[in-house]
């Protein structure tokens, strides 16, 4: 990898890529655990170009991109929360997605991304942090931890007519931006 990476906020002429990106990712790490009916139903709800479209221009979700050269290579999504969270904690937001390809993972472009998405959260006077978690990505899930997340439910995903089981969890202050992974 001799070019450098760059981090940056996705442009619309982004959109093609990273509903590619979105739709790659997601495969490599959890297309082996689905029908491909249910599979492609899921991608088609989640990364088309439109829908890539629509969320960029979004203001209530903030992106940064990974670039290396033309490609790109990671994505994280901030955004209201969501999550099926029965009592959640004021002034939350979430993490929508969190994606490095496979070939990059463990080289710190997760926790660049997440040091970036915390930072905004903070510099928004957002006070807590919520994400989810497939229940089976251990990776992951240790990842979150060393951010300082912590398991505070569960709830079934949708991914065509197959329910995985999720884990949420929250990270809360004093500080996002002080954390060791």
């Amino acid at each position: 990898m001799r070019e450098p990476l760059s981090y940056r906020s996705p442009e619309p002429s982004d959109v093609e890529k990273l509903a590619t990106l979105g739709r790659e990712t997601f495969i490599e790490t959890f297309g082996h655990l689905y029908q491909p009916r249910d599979l492609e139903t899921f991608l088609a709800s989640k990364y088309t170009p439109e829908i890539i479209a629509r969320e960029i221009a979004d203001p209530d979700l903030r992106h940064q991109v990974v670039e290396h050269g033309k490609d790109l290579l990671a994505f994280i999504k901030v955004g209201p929360l969501d999550l099926p969270v029965s009592s959640p904690l004021p002034e939350a937001s979430q993490i929508k997605q969190l994606y490095v390809r496979q070939a990059f993972a463990g080289r710190g472009i997760g926790k660049t991304l997440m040091t970036w998405a915390l930072a905004e959260m903070e510099a928004a006077g957002i006070a807590h942090c919520y994400l989810s978690v497939f229940s089976e990505n251990h990776r992951a899930i240790e990842f979150y931890r060393r951010c300082g997340f912590r398991k505070c439910g569960e709830y079934h995903f949708p991914v065509g007519k197959h329910l995985d089981l999720e884990w949420i969890m929250v990270r809360r202050p004093p500080s996002f931006s002080k954390f060791r992974v």
